[in-house]
Parts: structure tokens; sequence; C-alpha cells
């Protein structure tokens, strides 16, 4: 613990892991998490560790993020926002930079679509200069990762269905409360794509429901889609995307909109779940790709 290094004139009250104090006198120091050298009469603690100061831009930054985890939004809208914060971490040029150097580094990312490209090259640019310790930030990066999941379903899936299923009659399937939000973009009346989670309920709802696979038109194309794929069997058994997806929200993506304060070894574990060497978007290319005639 390193001393207090002036009079203290006000104590803030602490917002989420973030406490603010005023001085007297300005004090020179250095920002833990950007690592630049600050003079200011206001200081920022983090989990009020005097050894972890931070200067009012980082401040500002984290406590955005804080403010979105501790928000009344559902899941799916605190993920949007994380998203957009993720951008937020680093300028234009940056994220152009980070794109290069996963691009060289990985020969599949050509596959993977532009967005979803952009999320997780972001996410492993910031992630790189991440303080370990700063805890609360690593919710951006981990949400992008899943964004990026999210996207690549969305450019491998759920478009190909609404341009098979846009002829038929889905008024039935837009009233299913499990595979509604889904059928209602590819009905054309829902300009927002299906979240991440509305994605997985559908593929749960493909998965386990007999009676719906012989009475739901949306199924019927889902079912019709996939048959074109090689790795069609991933998509309708228990323990296949399904089963990925739920890990990834459950384990992720909902905690990392939530409050929980993740750390390094939750952006790793979710790096590998989501790009590793088996990864989920890997095996969406793979899985998607058609039957050769």
């Amino acid at each position: 613990m390193e001393p207090i290094p002036s009079t203290l004139t006000k104590t803030y009250q602490p917002r989420g892991p973030l406490r603010q104090f005023r001085f007297a006198k300005r004090v020179v120091f250095r920002c833990f998490r950007c690592g630049n050298t600050k003079k200011s009469k206001l200081i920022t603690l983090y989990h009020e560790n005097w050894s972890q100061k931070l200067c009012n831009g980082c401040y500002g930054r984290l406590l955005s993020i804080y403010k979105v985890k501790v928000g009344t939004a559902v899941d799916d809208d605190r993920a949007d926002q994380l998203a957009k914060a993720l951008f937020s971490l680093i300028n234009v040029a940056q994220q152009r930079e980070a794109e290069r150097v996963f691009r060289a580094s990985e020969e599949r990312a050509d596959r993977i679509s532009a967005e979803a490209r952009r999320f997780i090259a972001t996410a492993e640019y910031v992630a790189g200069h991440l303080e370990s310790n700063s805890t609360l930030e690593w919710s951006p990066p981990i949400i992008g990762l899943c964004k990026a999941v999210e996207i690549e379903l969305l450019h491998r899936v759920i478009v190909p269905l609404r341009d098979l299923a846009g002829d038929y009659n889905l008024e039935k399937d837009k009233k299913d409360k499990d595979i509604g939000r889904v059928a209602a973009f590819c009905a054309g009346q829902q300009q927002k794509p299906p979240e991440l989670g509305a994605i997985a309920h559908f593929l749960q709802t493909v998965i386990h429901s007999t009676q719906r696979r012989q009475t739901s038109a949306l199924i019927g194309c889902f079912l019709r889609l996939a048959a074109e794929w090689t790795g069609s069997t991933w998509f309708l058994t228990p323990d296949g995307v399904y089963q990925s997806l739920t890990l990834l929200t459950q384990s992720f993506r909902n905690r990392a909109a939530h409050i929980d304060e993740l750390v390094e070894a939750h952006y790793r574990e979710c790096h590998e779940l989501v790009v590793g060497t088996d990864g989920i978007v890997w095996k969406l290319i793979l899985s998607t790709e058609p039957h050769r005639k």
C-alpha cells in the first residue's frame, strides 16, 4: 500500500470498484491503466488501492462500462452496449492494425465475415493492452468475442434461412414464444436481427421439439437448409452447436453483461472457446460448407 499523496479534502461515494478522492494540492501520479503521467487534485482509485490510481480519462471509460453492467437493460441490450464500448477503447487506426495482425497470424481469418473479424481483432488488441489486474475492463473484449459468434451465426445460418423462408407463411411461427424472434426477422417484419440468446433458443427448439419439426414452416426451411451442409449434425444434436452457445452465453456473455468482474483468465477461456484450435467460429465455417455435388 502506498501512502496517501496529499491532504484529503473530499472522499466521494464509490461507483462499483471505483472511488474518487480530492486533495488540497495537485498530485503527480502515473495512471496504472494507460501508463501516462498526470497531475491533478482529483484521483480515482481502483478497489481503493493507492497503487492503482486512475486518470480522469480512464475513470470515464471504466465508469461507462460499469454503468452498463449495473443497468436494468436485458442481457442482449447490455451486450450491444458493451460491444460499442469495445470499439471506443481504441481508435480507427488501431482497429485496422489489429485486424491486419489477426489476419496475418490466423490464415482462416479470411473466411470469417468482415464484421465478425473486426470484433475478434479488436477484442484481441484491447486484451493485449490491458493490465492483468484491471478486472472490470475485461468485459468488453469478452463481449466482442461473443458478438463475433453472433454475427457469424447470422451470416451463415439466419440470413440464408431468411432468404429460403421468405416465400412461406410464417404467421404461426411468429406467435411461437420459442422461435418467434427468428421468425419475425425471417418474415421481414423485424429489422433488428435476433441476438445470440434468441438464436440458441431457436436451435434448442429445432433439436428437441419433434412436433414443431412437423408443423413449423420455419423449422422445415431450416432442416432443408441444414441438409445442404456438410456438418448438419452439429446443428441437430444437443451436444453440438447448441451446447457450445449455452456455454458461451451462460459462462461469459451474461456474466460480462452484469456486475460480475471478469478477469484475464475468463477472457482466455472465452477466447479458446470462440477462436481456439477447435473454436465455435471455425466449426461454424466448416459445418455450413455445402455438400459437394
